[in-house]
């Protein structure tokens, strides 16, 4: 984008998220922080998440049954409408203020459709639904080690419909593992960058800075001051993959159908792991010292377990599983690990 259409955007953005406020010169410097897709290769993941930098991809495969036919948002929104019991409820937030309600997924959906009332879903799980009859996620899950557990480790894992009107916007946060978003419909506006470095730039995050504010503090001085800070728009077709390192902060623009997920993946766990070990896991912020690494521990085991099974596999199978990177990755572990700029 140019300086003049960065500007057009962020003119927009502000309208729903004030603190993204530029000062003039600001939007040439933003030029060189933009994240622009690119075609899709499995290499081109790993390699990505290995070296703990986002990455967006043009071309990612999300097959939803009926988009030929019908579009990709309506095949999406006949998912949802026939994948859940008709008493299934789901949270979601209403209005400016982001009014937690309980509603089932038609009313979610009626609201949704209706373009007055602003609404934002935060847990409507899939896995394991009549959505995923419709909708192919294999792509998203096949690298996923924490994919189908059970218990405490499935409670890390996650695959959910991002459902959200325009003007909404979600603050400055982390998701502890790393995560994806694909976009089926809509544009979001993301911003990402290095929590901890963000923290020292006056960047807060509502995960890791305790604010009682309205809203974690935030400024385009302190963005811009954040070595490797990116910013990006997701779009239909358009999938994300975002390294659990970086806070970020969304404001949807056009209303948003699309899916998102946690996962832990052989080329970034070492990086994943320690940042745990250093700051701890957000789950376990709140245990007891003696158990805070308790389930970080089981996640180890079940990445140990993965190792050495591939290691009397095929190299094909290696190969899908990012075993390479994940190596390269130990072998450089003395080197910095921070978000650094491309």
């Amino acid at each position: 984008m140019t300086p003049q259409q960065i500007e057009a955007l962020w003119r927009e953005a502000r309208q729903i998220d004030p603190s993204l406020k530029l000062r003039p010169g600001q939007a040439a410097a933003l030029v060189r922080r933009q994240l622009k897709p690119e075609p899709y290769s499995r290499p081109r993941l790993f390699a990505a998440m290995a070296a703990g930098q986002p990455v967006l991809f043009a071309d990612f495969p999300v097959p939803v049954r009926g988009a030929d036919r019908l579009g990709p948002g309506p095949a999406v929104l006949c998912a949802l409408e026939t994948g859940f019991p008709p008493d299934h409820r789901v949270h979601i937030r209403c209005g400016p203020a982001g009014t937690p309600r309980l509603v089932t997924v038609t009313e979610l959906l009626r609201r949704w459709r209706g373009g007055r009332a602003r609404v934002s879903v935060t847990d409507l799980h899939v896995r394991g639904s009549g959505v995923m009859r419709r909708i192919d996620c294999s792509t998203l899950s096949d690298f996923n080690l924490l994919a189908e557990c059970r218990g405490e480790i499935g409670l890390q894992e996650m695959l959910t419909m991002v459902v959200s009107s325009a003007g909404t916007f979600t603050d400055s946060h982390t998701d502890d593992p790393d995560g994806s978003n694909h976009c089926f419909t809509g544009r979001k506006l993301w911003l990402a960058w290095d929590t901890f470095a963000g923290l020292r730039h006056g960047l807060e995050d509502v995960e890791r800075s305790g604010t009682r504010r309205d809203r974690a503090a935030f400024g385009m001085d302190g963005f811009l001051a954040v070595p490797g800070a990116r910013w990006f728009t997701v779009e239909a077709g358009q999938t994300l993959f975002l390294p659990g390192h970086l806070t970020h902060k969304v404001v949807t623009l056009e209303d948003y159908l699309g899916i998102g997920s946690f996962f832990v993946m052989l080329p970034s766990w070492p990086r994943t792991q320690a940042r745990w070990r250093r700051h701890g896991p957000l789950w376990a912020q709140g245990e007891p010292p003696e158990r805070r690494f308790d389930l970080v521990d089981r996640i180890g085991g079940r990445v140990r377990e993965k190792v050495h099974a591939l290691a009397r596999s095929p190299k094909a199978e290696r190969e899908r599983w990012g075993l390479a990177q994940m190596r390269q990755v130990l072998s450089h572990s003395g080197r910095a690990t921070e978000f650094r700029p491309a």
